[in-house]
């Protein structure tokens, strides 16, 4: 996978044993890295002033995106299985 620039991560929310009813995980994108102008716009780029530059940013924005998805979906996967533990262990309590 290509070098990741860091501008998006990810949040995941998961069952803990102290939790009183299950609940599935879910898993929140975010914007992890960014400036803004004076107004509070948030920009996650520096300034471009070639096409070459632009395509190249936009490039290794969707390899960022596409690094964070797949630690999402590993996070996730994880999450339920600690979920369905957690539940299974109730059940035979």
């Amino acid at each position: 996978m290509a070098n990741t620039i860091g501008r998006f991560g990810y949040e995941i929310r998961k069952m803990t044993k102290t939790d009183d009813r299950p609940f599935n995980p879910i898993v929140i994108l975010n914007l992890d890295n960014w400036s803004h102008d004076d107004n509070g716009v948030p920009h996650i780029s520096n300034h471009l002033m070639h096409e070459g530059e632009i395509d190249g940013y936009i490039q290794a924005l969707k390899d960022d995106l596409d690094a964070v998805g797949k630690r999402a979906k590993d996070a996730l996967k994880r999450a339920k299985a600690t979920t369905h533990k957690i539940v299974s262990d109730r059940n035979t309590d």
